[in-house]
């Protein structure tokens, strides 16, 4: 749930209303974040069998971080690759002068 007001908005994670500051472009993103989160919590709860929500929510957090991990690296052998690549055809431009 997402409630707007001048301090920025409000959202409920865990059952709990916890207050964000953020822009209005990033309110909707930001909803939708929370909304993915509350999910992935439930689901560790339930799969685990979890009691404890702060439990939850900190193996949520290991996941978030890890799999951002894992984009940034492969973002960063992309732009390896790419960068090998403008290399090697300026190489062979200057060659061919």
């Amino acid at each position: 749930m997402i409630a707007e007001d001048s301090k920025g908005i409000s959202i409920e994670i865990m059952g709990k209303q916890h207050q964000f500051n953020c822009s209005a472009e990033q309110a909707e993103d930001l909803n939708q974040a929370a909304n993915s989160l509350a999910v992935m919590c439930a689901d560790i709860k339930k799969k685990n069998g979890m009691a404890n929500s702060e439990r939850a929510l900190l193996v949520a957090s290991i996941n978030l971080s890890y799999s951002l991990l894992i984009a940034n690296n492969k973002i960063k052998r992309y732009q390896h690759g790419e960068n090998a690549l403008i290399s090697t055809l300026k190489s062979a431009l200057y060659q061919a002068d």
